[in-house]
């Protein structure tokens, strides 16, 4: 199979390799050194990437799915032109070999092997054309007839004998089976030999026993064959010379065509080196030598878990952490990265913490490189999910607002692991207490409001819910976070998304002052009307409650008149397949259908007001919003029992408060419910639905 290799070091160059599926990946990264090293550039440092993905040395192509003709990234380490110009600037003995000693050390072996594989198949090949000499001399021996089958033998040699150059690989006839060639020709060369050792023995013996008796004085027949017999004696002797010489070098060659390139680079590129010994170049190494142990570093903390606990044994750990802050941005990348995975493992992460390594990772999310960024929220991530204690380490030292500064830059998959860490920090209370008392965590999340990726708009939203749980004033005073919900249908069509993002809505309904903000957007009608065609029961409700809410003062509820809010109502119950939710449309409907609009709306909300002052009931404001258009002998019987007006689930769980003296397992189940209107739809009644970065980051494990 061929593959194609491009690489923004080398514009002008494609890179062919031929290979097969089973090759891995070190070997290819070993051809690739071989083109290098004729171009003069062997200390190039690079990486291979196929489709958005880095290659590991040790998998081979068949394992990434890699097929005849694919193209492949080479990836200088250090990628940005702001690395090169500060490389130039340095002294070269400060930056370093490009590749280890024993790298170096394999290449230049390989390349001597194919060197002398060039030289002497080029003496061979002439060789071959003296075989035409000796043809041409049999024919004046004894055995003339020798001439035939040595003949045969020259020509397969020259017509099938490839050539050989260390950039352009094996040309001619038998390239692509060179071995085969070799042997089948050391076979009749053996052949060959031993005829003419047969003939020379033949020669000697006619020697031995020449006996010739001349007719008379003057016949020379005896002499002239007595010259021949030597002559052939002489000719074999020298043919099973040359035999033997070309044979032995058609068989040195056949040991060679074993070789192919990689073998020795390959196995350094793959094996294990001593992690000892690499921590030290990564601690007193210069640039080059630092960024190639950092990039080891990195694969080496892939292999396992013992292999981590070996890394952090030797000191790894911390100095990784200092690695993260180099001035090199390649050095940065791997460290962090290499630091991801060693985080992998809980065990890790408290000597992590303790060494300040959260400072680190936090500094790295301002960094403008997007992978390094992912791979410092990734290892947060970890920290987050696995470790209760540990949470408050990440937002010490602003923290909060380092994250919402990745919120806001990052790529798509940076926000959507920033959301699941502001989800695993809201389920603590003091840490939720905090971030709802700051306004630049609230303001990160509503700039995640606006992703078009379902699972970034879940977790923000379940946040903002938990957010506003603990003080609802810090979500109205957000003024781009109403135009995000409103908009929430143009970035997903997800109807538990919706209903998130209909309970947030539901505050602005019940403050008088939101609620009139929120009836003065344009497409307040278009959104509640597409929550309604959802049909989902509890979406549905949701809405009946944001219009029926908009009813409490006169002037909104002129507004709401205005609007026409009340055709969704009547929508509603005309698409409804839940009884309670046509029921409660049906009931708007009446309210909103009596002549005395708006005014019964009032009364009705004050004798409710009343009724539940006089008898003691702290009813919920959601309560009395159901009574206003509840018959009056609903609202009596409802006023007359503790038990809500409607069923259990429709009742809010952001009323619900969690025991001081529950478990944190506890609080985040009880929490996690807020998500939802009823008790049991902790994710808003979607089934799969991932409530922090723990499902993150277990996603994450499987693309390592």
């Amino acid at each position: 199979m061929l593959l194609y290799v491009e690489s923004s070091a080398f514009v002008v160059h494609t890179f062919v390799l031929q290979c097969s599926a089973l090759d891995t990946l070190a070997r290819i990264r070993a051809k690739l050194l071989h083109i290098l090293y004729v171009m003069g550039r062997e200390d190039h440092q690079f990486r291979i990437r196929f489709k958005g993905q880095y290659l590991r040395d040790a998998y081979t192509l068949d394992d990434y799915r890699i097929a005849d003709r694919c193209i492949l990234k080479m990836v200088p380490m250090a990628k940005r032109q702001e690395s090169f110009v500060n490389m130039r600037t340095k002294g070269r003995h400060d930056l370093g070999a490009g590749q280890t000693e024993e790298i170096k050390t394999s290449l230049i072996h390989e390349v001597a092997m194919l060197k002398w594989r060039e030289t002497m198949l080029g003496d061979f090949r002439a060789s071959i054309y003296i075989n035409w000499l000796f043809v041409l001399f049999a024919f004046f021996t004894t055995y003339w007839y020798s001439a035939l089958w040595t003949g045969v033998i020259a020509l397969y040699g020259l017509i099938q004998c490839p050539s050989y150059s260390h950039k352009a690989g094996f040309v001619g006839p038998s390239s692509l089976w060179p071995r085969y060639f070799i042997a089948i020709f050391n076979v009749l060369t053996m052949l060959n030999w031993g005829a003419s050792v047969a003939l020379a023995i033949l020669s000697l013996l006619s020697v031995l026993n020449f006996d010739c008796t001349p007719i008379d004085d003057d016949d020379d027949t005896c002499s002239l064959l007595y010259v021949n017999i030597i002559y052939s004696l002489v000719f074999y002797g020298l043919h099973i010379i040359y035999m033997f010489g070309i044979w032995s070098a058609g068989w040195s060659l056949f040991y060679n065509f074993r070789f192919e390139v990689g073998d020795y680079l390959e196995k350094e590129l793959v094996i294990s080196r001593d992690v000892e010994k690499v921590i030290e170049i990564a601690k007193n190494g210069r640039l080059k030598e630092q960024r190639q142990a950092a990039f080891e570093l990195a694969t080496l903390a892939t292999a396992g878990d013992d292999s981590k606990f070996r890394i952090v044994a030797e000191g790894g750990l911390e100095v990784l952490i200092t690695l993260g802050l180099s001035s090199d941005e390649a050095i940065q990348e791997y460290a962090t990265e290499a630091l991801a995975e060693l985080l992998i493992v809980p065990a890790i992460q408290d000597q992590f913490v303790e060494s300040g390594g959260i400072r680190t990772l936090t500094t790295l999310l301002h960094s403008r490189n997007t992978r390094l960024v992912q791979e410092a929220i990734t290892a947060l991530s970890y920290i987050v999910s696995d470790s209760e204690d540990n949470k408050h380490a990440v937002i010490s030292d602003r923290g909060l607002e380092d994250l919402a500064h990745a919120a806001r830059t990052g790529s798509d998959t940076t926000r959507r692991y920033v959301a699941g860490i502001f989800l695993d920090l809201a389920f603590s209370a003091e840490i939720r207490s905090q971030m709802a008392s700051m306004i630049t965590p609230t303001g990160a999340l509503v700039s995640l409001c606006t992703s078009q990726d379902n699972e970034t708009l879940r977790l923000a939203l379940q946040t903002l819910e938990l957010i506003a749980i603990e003080s609802s004033e810090v979500i109205l005073e957000q003024e781009d976070l109403l135009p995000n919900l409103l908009n929430i249908t143009s970035n997903s069509l997800d109807a538990g998304i919706y209903l998130l993002a209909g309970k947030i809505l539901l505050y602005f309904a019940e403050n008088v002052e939101s609620c009139d903000n929120l009836l003065s957007q344009e497409s307040l009608t278009n959104t509640l009307t597409q929550f309604v065609q959802t049909k989902e029961p509890t979406l549905q409700k949701v809405v009946t409650k944001i219009i029926m809410s908009a009813t409490e003062e006169r002037n909104l509820a002129l507004k709401v008149k205005d609007l026409q809010l009340d055709e969704i109502l009547v929508l509603m119950r005309d698409n409804s397949g839940d009884r309670d939710a046509w029921n409660m449309a049906d009931q708007g409907i009446a309210i909103f259908q009596d002549p005395t609009y708006p005014d019964n709306v009032i009364n009705r909300m004050e004798q409710a007001t009343t009724s539940s002052d006089h008898s003691g009931s702290s009813m919920d404001v959601r309560k009395v919003t159901a009574l206003n258009w509840a018959s009056p002998e609903e609202r009596k019987a409802a006023l007359a029992s503790p038990a809500p007006a409607y069923n259990e689930e429709d009742m809010d769980v952001r009323k619900v408060t969690v025991p001081s003296w529950a478990s944190e397992e506890e609080r985040k189940m009880a929490l996690g419910s807020a998500s939802s209107l009823q008790k049991g739809g902790a994710m808003g009644g979607v089934d799969d639905m991932p409530g922090s970065a723990g499902s993150l980051r277990a996603r994450h494990k499987e693309k390592k």
